[in-house]
């Protein structure tokens, strides 16, 4: 583990090169991080009155979830100010621009009426950039680039309108060139035929004329201006891969006469042969940043001054560290990494399931290379969680990341240790104690295949505690991508249920990401098995060291952690049931329908498609109705452009037609990722009656509220798919199990 101290602030610590890797096995054992007593029988004093797991009274209703869960992306600085998104589920999940300076509150400067968000990719980012008080921002409703004064935030046009019956024009990840004429940025093409991707220059003073930069077929991404106008480097890659498996560092002259802009000499300086690269970053001595894999971690290096070319050999990695400096590129404009004015470098650095920030200074140099060597120590801070790093030129650092009891806030560390972390974002409509929240506790089951990484978050309540010599019934969480990472900061909907006496369980299956490129690979042609047994595996060793309930136990997923939660219920019999939240249920469809970006990632995930269609159609639940060993929570967007609804419906039909209990849910105007605050609350409030029906019954005071499915302001209402067959009848919620749910199949 890195060395730190207890406190938040006010000190720094070195790190050791070297830590263990989770390629290998390491004997057959489980245990936890720190400790082998439950999580729950710590030093906090225990209520006296006991009351049934799922039933406990919580502070989180799901309204107030939902109205507060305000996602914070895109962190950047100008100047001294800082810059963010921010959504308003309350507001129909829109986006605004937020910017916070010294000793004012945070305020919106993006036009009011606008929501700010890109569709580049499905997954967007890199919507807003700001230059010299100019806001540039995406339009959500048409996809163009704007124009907006800071000041007085009215807005105008600098990119034409998609034709009328033509491809859908998108733009993102935009930087504004030294000579202030140009924004550089992603532009994607989405129509009937296929898509494309290129980078072009938009000019900023409202002649609507894109010129194109790159046109080489390939998907493009971080286009950055080099500060003396010479240069510009951007990130490329191909299918099959997807930009974390493969992908390739370029730069390029650039040229601005007048009215025009253009490209020449352009090569490749980093990445490919398997290597994956991101966030190339112009140092101030013209040296060019960036994030690369080639030693199996994500680890900074630098290419110097002069541009170098391909032939000029490897950089090698400015510390070696087993850990990541960066994460996946499913959003653009990702940004962990930053200079300060001495020279050092500052980073999001994740390790061990956790993130820390390191800062790298020169110490000398080698005698071999004459290179200089870099020393790393590690500043404390808040945060267990880091999405974005900034830097201003008066050495403010600024992370966007999630503490024990925060989620998503914004936060002014002093590099030196003199100051306490100062809260730049407004404070969290929903504040909690220490003693209401459940802390993540790193937690690592050792199985045949390997080490098994994850987190558990045990129940609290600070009013009340379980039945005597009872163990809390689990609920397993999958995460999405599935080339993502379980996080350990504060996360509302994690509490929604630890707060009402539902343990969970975090799983970094095989394929996740943070322990290093060759555990990343190990999901490479085994998704729909290898994560499915290493998330029964999590379960089943929880059980086995005391901390859960094994005989009351269910797993969920969201979009690729839905098809690993369903596949639970066909490869193990384990779970009572799962819920999958815009999950994937058909391979096969997945591999035909979904969006350009992730059209090839299941070939890599599978196997090439079509000529592996046995396994795909092996590994989709759609295609085993009659093996689901439990019974199926599902809720979907009606518009839905990664997984379309049609994959929900068709399983839930195919579900009923076999007897299996089952509840879809349809939303209509929701996508891949639900932004409304009546969507989120309908939801939730479905999922946990749906976990109390699992585990123990309805409470015989509290009817089940099948209408909370139907938003009121939600406009059109969800339709809804009710359960092939009756739900439990009531009984106590301390009642035992029934024999079926003890071996955790449908009663």
């Amino acid at each position: 583990m890195i060395g730190r101290s207890d406190g938040t602030h006010g000190g720094r610590h070195r790190l050791r090169a070297r830590g263990v890797g989770w390629g290998g096995h390491c004997g057959y054992r489980t245990y936890p991080m720190g400790g082998e007593h439950p999580p729950e029988s710590d030093q906090r004093r225990m209520p006296a009155r006991s009351e049934a797991y799922g039933w406990w009274p919580s502070p989180w209703p799901a309204s107030r979830v939902a109205a507060g869960k305000v996602s914070r992306s895109s962190l950047q600085a100008e100047g001294e100010a800082i810059y963010w998104s921010e959504s308003r589920p309350s507001d129909g999940g829109r986006q605004v621009v937020v910017r916070a300076r010294s000793g004012a509150r945070p305020t919106d400067v993006s036009p009011p009426g606008h929501s700010v968000r890109s569709r580049v990719h499905e997954y967007g980012g890199g919507a807003a950039t700001v230059q010299e008080g100019t806001l540039f921002f995406v339009d959500q409703d048409d996809q163009r680039w704007y124009r907006s004064d800071l000041v007085s935030r009215s807005a105008a046009a600098l990119t034409p309108g998609s034709p009328e019956g033509g491809p859908s024009v998108r733009y993102a990840d935009g930087r504004v060139t030294t000579s202030g004429r140009w924004l550089v940025s992603v532009e994607e093409q989405v129509a009937e035929v296929g898509t494309t991707h290129r980078l072009v220059a938009v000019a900023v003073d409202g002649s609507e004329r894109p010129v194109t930069l790159v046109d080489a077929g390939a998907f493009v991404a971080a286009p950055r201006p080099s500060p003396d106008g010479r240069w510009l480097a951007w990130v490329t890659w191909s299918h099959p891969s997807m930009p974390w498996d493969n992908s390739e560092l370029w730069i390029a002259r650039l040229d601005e006469h007048a009215d025009e802009i253009s490209l020449r000499d352009g090569h490749r300086v980093a990445g490919g042969d398997g290597c994956s690269v991101g966030q190339p970053r112009w140092l101030r001595d013209g040296s060019l940043l960036f994030a690369d894999d080639r030693t199996g971690w994500w680890l900074p290096h630098l290419l110097p001054p002069g541009g170098g070319n391909d032939e000029s050999g490897p950089t090698p990695a400015l510390v070696e560290v087993e850990a990541e400096f960066h994460a996946p590129d499913w959003v653009l404009g990702q940004s962990t990494l930053a200079q300060l004015s001495d020279g050092s470098i500052v980073g999001r650095m994740r390790r061990d399931g956790r993130d820390y920030v390191a800062h790298l200074r020169q110490s000398g140099q080698s005698g071999r290379s004459g290179r200089p060597t870099w020393s790393l120590t590690v500043l404390n801070q808040p945060c267990l969680s880091i999405s974005g790093l900034v830097a201003t030129p008066t050495d403010r650092v600024v992370v966007l990341g999630s503490t024990a009891t925060e989620a998503h806030g914004v936060f002014e560390l002093s590099p030196d240790g003199r100051h306490h972390p100062r809260r730049l974002s407004a404070e969290p409509e929903i504040t909690m104690t220490g003693a209401e929240v459940s802390v993540a506790q790193p937690f690592t089951a050792t199985t045949p295949s390997g080490l098994v990484p994850g987190l558990f978050f045990a129940p609290v309540s600070a009013q009340v505690r379980g039945p005597d010599a009872s163990r809390p019934p689990l609920v397993v969480f999958c995460h999405g991508g599935p080339t993502s990472c379980a996080e350990g900061g504060f996360d509302p909907i994690i509490q929604f249920f630890t707060s009402r006496g539902l343990a969970v369980a975090a799983v970094d299956y095989r394929g996740s990401t943070g322990y290093g490129r060759a555990y990343r690979q190990r999901l490479v042609g085994g998704w729909g098995e290898a994560d499915v047994d290493d998330c029964v595996a999590y379960a089943v060793a929880l059980d086995g060291v005391g901390w859960v309930d094994g005989d009351r136990m269910a797993i969920r997923g969201t979009s690729a952690g839905g098809l690993t939660a369903l596949g639970a219920l066909i490869r193990s019999d384990r779970f009572a049931g799962a819920a999958a939240w815009y999950g994937v249920t058909d391979l096969e469809s997945l591999a035909a329908e979904t969006h350009d970006f992730e059209s090839r990632y299941v070939d890599s995930l599978v196997g090439p498609w079509p000529a592996a269609a046995d396994t795909y159609r092996a590994r989709s639940p759609l295609h085993h109705p009659d093996q689901v060993s439990g019974e199926v929570l599902l809720l979907q967007g009606s518009d839905d452009p990664v997984v379309p609804a049609d994959q929900s419906v068709r399983f839930a039909e195919l579900l009923r037609a076999r007897g299996v209990p089952c509840r879809l849910t349809v939303f209509p105007g929701e996508s891949h990722g639900f932004r409304r605050a009546s969507t989120i609350e309908a939801s939730l409030d479905a999922e946990l009656e749906f976990y109390r029906s699992l585990f123990a019954g309805p409470h015989p005071a509290e009817a089940l509220r099948t209408a909370s499915l139907v938003p009121p302001d939600a406009g059109e209402s969800p339709s809804t798919v009710p359960s092939a067959t009756p739900m439990p009848s009531p009984a106590s919620p301390a009642s035992p199990a029934s024999p079926a749910s003890r071996r955790g199949t449908p009663a």
